[in-house]
């Protein structure tokens, strides 16, 4: 009986270990059968521009990998703030993001120039700048500083400012007011206007307008509709003082798992969702346009070169920050549009 058990054991041991080295084999050749689950964090709610560009990204990449990858979404920061996931992807944890300009100051900080506000004009300078030699250098830069691959940029709305009384020239912003991100070269851009910015956390943002603590903020339409700012706000400033962008980012650990086939799709769709999300952008702006109107929010034309002139000078005070020339190299680049 005691023979018959340690033979049943040895056959157990015997199976796990090829069992084992079935899987680690299979593993190591990154055959056709296996599959790949890949995580995908964003920080916007259901309906976002970043949601809705996810799951088209899901779909296609599960449709064109015959199944081989699985798309995991985690919307709505449920995997944690930007700045965790920025580590996270470094450290292989989750596998792709969507992420705003903080990839950019954590894995890139010397190339980190987007924050600076009148920097693009229109969304055309921004993906000319983007998809050329700058950006080939950022992505490089991302990728040998923490092992972030960039595959991909989706646009967001210009971000205007909102008040209660009508702004249509720089002068007209002195003393406002308003809430700002806690970023410095936005701090001092608006002490520069003249306001007086405070950083108050966007979910609170609302209720600080209501309670008059602040009485101006500045957002992409899509984030002034969504919280439902038009009840204590009246106007829409047209600044447009900052073009943003969404970026695609894939944790190397993870594309280096990926056999090439699947490497190179991965990368395809990463140019396709581009399209896909700025198509959508550029149909969402209008429409939130709209909404907002019919809610009572007036738009005011505003007196951009105004602004420019009064910031002219704040991009040389931060110079130090980014790699020598890189404001010069990004006008260059524009200018020979």
């Amino acid at each position: 009986m005691k023979a018959m058990k340690t033979l049943m054991q040895i056959a157990l041991v015997l199976l796990l270990s090829s069992t084992l080295i079935y899987a680690e084999g299979s593993k190591e050749t990154g055959g056709a059968d296996r599959t790949y689950e890949m995580s995908i964090s964003y920080g916007g709610a259901s309906g976002g521009e970043d949601d809705i560009s996810a799951k088209e990204f899901k779909k296609r990449i599960e449709e064109k990998s015959n199944g081989r990858i699985e798309v995991k979404l985690y919307g709505n920061e449920q995997l944690g703030k930007e700045v965790d996931i920025v580590n996270m992807l470094e450290l292989g944890n989750v596998d792709m993001a969507i992420m705003g300009t903080t990839v950019h100051q954590q894995a890139a900080p010397e190339y980190n120039i987007w924050s600076a506000y009148y920097i693009f004009t229109n969304s055309d300078e921004v993906m000319h700048v983007l998809n050329g030699p700058i950006g080939d250098r950022v992505e490089k830069a991302m990728l040998d500083n923490k092992g972030i691959r960039i595959i991909g940029y989706g646009l967001r709305g210009p971000r205007h400012l909102t008040s209660l009384r009508p702004i249509r020239k720089a002068a007209d912003v002195k003393g406002l007011k308003i809430r700002i991100p806690l970023q410095p070269i936005y701090v001092e851009s608006w002490k520069t206007l003249g306001a007086q910015p405070q950083a108050i956390a966007y979910g609170e943002l609302y209720m600080a307008l209501r309670q008059g603590i602040v009485e101006a903020q500045e957002n992409p339409l899509a984030y002034i509709y969504a919280p439902h700012f038009d009840e204590v706000q009246d106007y829409v400033n047209q600044t447009a003082h900052q073009r943003a962008f969404f970026t695609y980012v894939v944790s190397e650990k993870f594309f280096q798992k990926l056999p090439a086939d699947l490497q190179e799709l991965v990368i395809a769709e990463g140019e396709g969702i581009t399209q896909f999300h700025n198509e959508l952008q550029a149909a969402g702006e209008e429409d939130y346009r709209k909404k907002l109107q019919e809610k009572g929010m007036e738009f005011i034309e505003v007196d951009v070169a105004s602004f420019q002139q009064a910031l002219k000078d704040i991009p040389n005070q931060f110079a130090d920050s980014w790699v020598p020339g890189l404001y010069d190299d990004i006008r260059a680049e524009i200018a020979n549009m």
